[in-house]
């Protein structure tokens, strides 16, 4: 594996220069995040999945640690927040569903090749079709057929879907076209990264005391779970690594646009989101350098 450093600060620091962009320009990003969902991360997540053989029983496992991970972490931060007399909602979203894509995708490539993004991205299957679904339920209580459209609307899905399938089938794909999404994938890594620093520039920090206790919900309970679902599951190699890190990640970007759009509780998702991406910057390197 390569040096903590070497994979660590390239990550951490096009996140920096996002957030450079967001304080001191009025750069308009929302046609970058539209190339990045739209065009950068599907074809990242095809050409992943069409380059590694992926066995269905590891597949199966990396999506139950998904779900176990998320409704756990909310399952227990309901009872903590019943426990000590504090009503919230949107907070439930940001402390269950874990960043699965701008930091986890370049730090695991990173760390161990693209046998690990194959494991990140099964593990974010479940967790970007919980998001736009349960997660815009919680924050808005919209209709079930507005879930899914939010959900069918990514191109990401049917990006993961097309791969899997080919991928079982052992469907053999023409080198030109790998390598062709493999040149426009390339792009997708320091994009997500970039807007991630951009979203957390305006990010002012509410209520200390409950926003620290969802960061300890979201990393410290998510870690815990973690650990437990792969000795479970006897999830090892790569895949168990990868578990472990996701498990223990930053709370999901995506949780401050939803907050937003809804008006639910956006100040104070905002602040877990940065906060727990702050925490990350020493968390993350200790669990790379724990799992060896």
């Amino acid at each position: 594996m390569p040096n903590i450093i070497d994979i660590v600060l390239p990550t951490f620091f096009a996140i920096f220069l996002g957030y450079l962009v967001g304080k001191f320009t009025r750069i308009n990003m929302a046609p970058v995040v539209d190339i990045t969902l739209y065009i950068g991360v599907p074809a990242l997540v095809l050409v992943t999945l069409l380059n590694k053989e992926i066995i269905l029983l590891d597949a199966a496992k990396m999506w139950a640690s998904s779900l176990v991970i998320m409704f756990g972490c909310m399952l227990i931060a309901w009872l903590v927040f019943k426990l000590i007399k504090q009503k919230h909602s949107g907070l439930y979203v940001s402390i269950s569903m874990m960043n699965t894509v701008n930091i986890p995708f370049p730090v695991i490539y990173l760390a161990y090749g693209a046998e690990g993004l194959v494991g990140a991205t099964l593990f974010y299957i479940p967790n970007v079709i919980l998001m736009y679904s349960l997660g815009v339920y919680i924050m808005a209580g919209k209709r079930w057929k507005d879930n899914v459209k939010e959900v069918l609307s990514q191109p990401v899905i049917y990006a993961a879907v097309i791969g899997l399938l080919l991928n079982f089938l052992n469907v053999r794909v023409p080198e030109l076209v790998v390598s062709s999404l493999d040149f426009v994938a390339m792009m997708a890594i320091p994009l997500v990264l970039i807007v991630l620093g951009h979203n957390l520039s305006g990010v002012k920090l509410a209520s200390l005391p409950t926003t620290l206790l969802s960061c300890f919900l979201r990393m410290g309970v998510g870690l815990a779970i973690g650990l437990g679902i792969v000795n479970a599951l006897n999830i090892t190699g790569v895949f168990r690594s990868v578990v472990i890190l996701d498990s223990a990640m930053p709370a999901a970007a995506t949780s401050v646009i939803l907050a937003t759009k809804y008006r639910n509780e956006a100040e104070m998702v905002s602040s877990v989101v940065f906060l727990t991406t702050l925490i990350s910057l020493a968390s993350i390197p200790f669990m790379l350098y724990m799992l060896g």
